[in-house]
């Protein structure tokens, strides 16, 4: 393969409906490698955007949208969550290549990546990244998860529902007997009521991290693009959870769930379970859980979320964890070394005062 690539701040016209399709289409598709991620994404006053496309001949073989942080002397990360896309698994290290390149050009001193791959394509695509010079980061620093759960949606809606756990179909029917009912959210009034429990929710976990959480709005914009589904559980007519999912390929993915603690029923499974079959409705073949731990739960509310989501008795599914690569050797060392320790620092300062 002779590889040549683009790497622009913009898109626009023809290339950007071909680069759309590119990413939309391949068996790997993320929402995080979507021109529709960026204008959703949180805001960050060091962060900007970037997208790569690289073509073997005229044919596109490989794009991703590239999340880019202002470091010290000029230098900056470039991070490429749930990518760089492909689709034929082949590609991978030729267009691993054809990017280091190119960002190294830029100015760029390290990168970061993760593709969304699975299954029997695993193993040769992990080879691809350690072939051309990536390596998995410390689990301290990994910003997304790597194991996830996977609720097939490929069959008749009663053999999905008998397939739950016993504790989620009797929280399914308690919640029916206290006249909880899920609707999709419908106008400005319910989102502003979805980000009313997605705030009341996080005010009451502290340590849950909402970091790279899209807020309402940028979560219904996200679902308009790309295809999904967002909702509100209320009860006597009042809201106690909101839920919402997009899809990625012949997948849903959960993008978010927040509940009001209340006693009683808990809306999170009539939530889940009517986000499941919107998605079915849709095509969508499966429903990512949005992560869970590799091992033991690492703090109670890590194990409360584990204990909700294998409710749906979940089928396990392992990814490649994100790997970095430096490009200018020297500063990355020096710059990303110094960004650890005061990371490290801040998070120590803020258990001294928790």
């Amino acid at each position: 393969m002779t590889i040549r690539s683009t790497l622009v701040t913009l898109l626009d016209g023809a290339e950007a409906m071909r680069v759309d399709a590119f990413l939309r289409d391949s068996p790997f598709a993320a929402y995080q490698q979507s021109r529709a991620w960026p204008l959703a994404a949180p805001r960050h006053p060091r962060r900007e955007w970037r997208y790569f496309a690289a073509y073997d001949g005229d044919a596109l073989v490989g794009a991703c949208v590239i999340r880019t942080t202002r470091l010290a002397l000029g230098a900056w990360l470039a991070t490429i969550q749930r990518g760089p896309i492909v689709h034929d698994p082949a590609h991978l290290a030729p267009v691993l290549a054809e990017l280091r390149c190119a960002l190294r050009a830029a100015g760029c001193c390290s990168v970061q990546i993760g593709p969304r791959v699975r299954g029997r394509v695993l193993p040769h695509m992990a080879e691809a990244m350690r072939a051309t010079g990536f390596a998995p980061l410390p689990p301290a620093d990994q910003a997304l998860h790597y194991v996830t759960g996977i609720v097939w949606l490929d069959k008749p809606e009663q053999e999905i529902l008998a397939g739950f756990k016993q504790r989620a179909r009797r929280a399914l029917r308690s919640a029916d007997k206290a006249g909880i009912v899920v609707r999709p959210v419908d106008g400005p009034d319910d989102l502003v009521a979805y980000q009313r429990l997605l705030d009341a929710f996080h005010a009451s976990r502290p340590d849950y991290d909402r970091s790279g959480q899209a807020d309402a709005r940028a979560q219904s914009a996200l679902v308009a693009a790309l295809g999904g589904a967002m909702l509100l559980a209320e009860r006597d007519g009042a809201p106690i959870g909101a839920h919402a999912f997009v899809r990625q390929a012949d997948e849903a993915i959960w993008l978010s769930l927040a509940t009001v603690d209340r006693d009683g029923a808990s809306p999170g499974y009539p939530l889940l379970w009517a986000g499941m079959r919107a998605a079915r409705d849709l095509g969508c073949v499966g429903y990512d859980l949005a992560g869970m731990p590799d091992g033991a739960p690492a703090d109670p509310g890590e194990a409360g979320r584990l204990q909700f989501k294998t409710a749906f008795a979940p089928h396990r599914r392992q990814m490649p964890p994100m790997q970095m690569a430096a490009l200018a050797p020297l500063r990355h060392t020096m710059l990303l070394g110094a960004r650890r320790a005061y990371r490290a620092l801040r998070k120590r300062r803020g258990e001294a005062h928790g």
